[in-house]
This record gives C-alpha cells, sequence and structure tokens, in this order.
C-alpha cells in the first residue's frame, strides 16, 4: 500500500462486515509494513453514521476518525 497507517471501519449488521475483518486480517499477514486498526460499531448498519450525524456512535465515529487523521 502507498500509506504507512490504515484505519478500517465495519459495522455489526453491514453485509461487508466479514470482507473488511478478512481485508484487516490478511493485511496484517501481508508482511506490509505498516499499521492497521479496525473499529467494529456494534448494531449498526452500513452508512449508519450518514443518516443522523447527532448520533452519539456517529459522533465517535467521526472523532476516531479525525484523531487517526491527526496521529502522527
Amino acid at each position: 500500500l502507498g500509506c504507512e497507517k490504515l484505519l478500517i471501519f465495519v459495522a455489526e449488521k453491514d453485509h461487508l462486515m466479514v470482507v473488511g475483518r478478512n481485508y484487516y486480517e490478511e493485511l496484517k499477514k501481508s508482511g506490509w509494513g505498516g499499521s492497521v486498526e479496525i473499529v467494529e460499531n456494534l448494531g449498526e448498519e452500513h452508512c449508519f453514521h450518514l443518516f443522523n450525524l447527532k448520533y452519539e456512535k456517529a459522533v465517535d465515529l467521526i472523532n476516531k476518525f479525525v484523531a487517526f487523521i491527526k496521529q502522527e
């Protein structure tokens, strides 16, 4: 990959959750020299954070993303 760090978000009820988890596991085993982190949102569906930006879990997701971007 052309980056040093990767953050993967998955939602429990998302049809892509298994894909996200598998990508995370395969990337860790791949020998890629960067860091990867996965965040699982239990009880949520695909794109849940877009429907209500004031929803507590949406705010948490956005804050996690911002903190990840600001890391050095």
